[in-house]
């Protein structure tokens, strides 16, 4: 299971999470169970975190600053390419 950045990126932005609660318009104990991973947000409130924090939602997860390696076949030959996608900045 992924794990959430939210502090990481709310300490980028230079904000608190009390902040970042009242500019979602939520309690900060609410905030606080989602980072803390004790609830589990639904894909609406991931947005709501997201477009507060002004990134995309995907950055919300340690997953997306994992390298994105894919493998492609050539239909022609069957030779193997590795292609390693680049980290997010």
């Amino acid at each position: 299971m992924s794990k959430f950045r939210i502090k990481a990126i709310v300490a980028s932005k230079g904000m608190t999470l009390k902040q970042l609660a009242d500019k979602m318009e939520i309690t900060p104990q609410t905030l606080g169970g989602i980072v803390n991973e004790k609830n589990n947000p639904n894909i609406s409130t991931l947005e709501k975190i997201a477009e507060a924090l002004d990134v995309p939602v995907a950055s919300l997860f340690t997953d997306y600053l994992a390298p994105n390696p894919a493998t492609i076949i050539c239909p022609q030959c069957g030779s193997r390419i590795d292609i390693k996608t680049a980290t997010p900045r």
